[in-house]
């Protein structure tokens, strides 16, 4: 019997969802179509980011500059992908303040008498100093190790060429990385993508469902004259291995209030707007596909929060907790932000106040 009723109530509600055109749509037409290409879009610009810091023009300091070899000096100062500079262009400066602060992408440390000891066979070693946590300091690196190598290349083949080596001459020297980012720093950089993500998708997610009770589902218990129990909502909580101080926690808290302000108000004016739930729980749906492209944005290698970046809702959240996580907090863009925001979430609930007043979209069915 109970199976008996389970199937009737199941082939209800499934010719319900298919004569529903909204939902169908929502629900399976707009995913196949949206989610491929909101993957396309996402990996595009992922790439053209990679590749836009990969062909940036780095701009590097030598210390010692005259102790590299001719050949290795000459491949570095003609390499196009190159800006060289030497310690006499940061005078009374400290090159490694210099490099934190972004003045150049890497500062190559070379030893006394180094092009001495590669003519002797000699092994010695040459230093790169960058930030691991910006990239485009690290492509700087990347490209330097690059033209070391080939030339490291170079001249283990000369030197096979003409007698037979022992182990130690065939490494005549080795590069040796050297990150100058904080532990702080690189967290932020590594988590610091990922936390405004799942902040911002779940500030979304918590304002859906209470945005669909009020409006489409009020309507529905209205129109079939009986009360349902509440849906208790569950809230997900995530452990993060990282200790943020409580600057960081009161800012990431304060920049997602009108940030919630705005989901909850989109929200609620759909949920108004919708004849059913499950018209509402469409829009929502496809609503939340969009959401991810915004928010992917603080993942992207290369993109820095600026004031452009700082009035576009979700984008501007979620570089500002990857900033704060990173402790790179810069608040002339914070300020920015939370002005853009909360203007956008007083016309979004003003909107929707609006839209609640109309009695032609509250008692649509």
């Amino acid at each position: 019997m109970q199976m008996r009723n389970i199937g009737t109530i199941f082939r209800k509600e499934f010719k319900d969802t298919i004569r529903d055109r909204r939902t169908m749509l929502f629900a399976f037409v707009m995913p196949i179509v949206a989610m491929p290409l909101l993957m396309t879009v996402i990996f595009k610009i992922q790439m053209s980011a990679v590749q836009k810091i990969e062909g940036k023009r780095s701009e590097i300091v030598i210390q010692n500059i005259a102790q590299l070899p001719l050949e290795l000096r000459d491949s570095l100062m003609t390499d196009t992908t190159f800006q060289v500079k030497t310690e006499a262009d940061f005078a009374g400066k400290t090159l490694m303040d210099e490099l934190k602060q972004k003045a150049f992408q890497a500062l190559v440390v070379v030893p006394d008498n180094f092009a001495k000891a590669i003519e002797l066979e000699s092994p010695t070693d040459i230093e790169i100093y960058y930030d691991r946590a910006e990239e485009v300091s690290d492509a700087a690196y990347s490209k330097l190790k690059d033209v070391m190598s080939r030339y490291r290349d170079r001249i283990i083949l000369s030197r096979v060429v003409k007698r037979q080596i022992s182990e130690d001459v065939l490494k005549p020297f080795e590069v040796q990385g050297n990150s100058v980012a904080s532990a702080k720093k690189l967290a932020g950089k590594m988590l610091g993508g990922i936390i405004p993500y799942f902040l911002i998708l779940t500030c979304f997610l918590g304002a859906m469902s209470p945005a669909i009770d009020l409006g489409a589902g009020e309507k529905e218990r209205a129109f079939f004259k009986y009360m349902a129990n509440d849906v208790a909502m569950q809230q997900m909580k995530g452990m993060l291995n990282i200790q943020l101080d409580i600057q960081t926690v009161i800012l990431i808290l304060a920049i997602i209030i009108p940030l919630a302000g705005i989901f909850a108000a989109i929200l609620l004016s759909l949920s108004i707007f919708a004849k059913s739930a499950k018209e509402a729980q469409g829009y929502v749906g496809f609503l939340n596909i969009f959401l991810v492209l915004p928010a992917f944005v603080s993942m992207v290698p290369g993109v820095e929060l600026n004031y452009q970046m700082a009035l576009i809702p979700v984008v501007n959240i979620s570089l500002i907790i990857k900033n704060a996580i990173a402790g790179t907090i810069e608040w002339n863009y914070v300020i920015t932000a939370f002005m853009s925001l909360f203007a956008l979430a007083a016309l979004a609930l003003y909107f929707a106040k609006r839209w609640f007043e109309r009695e032609e979209v509250l008692f649509r069915m």
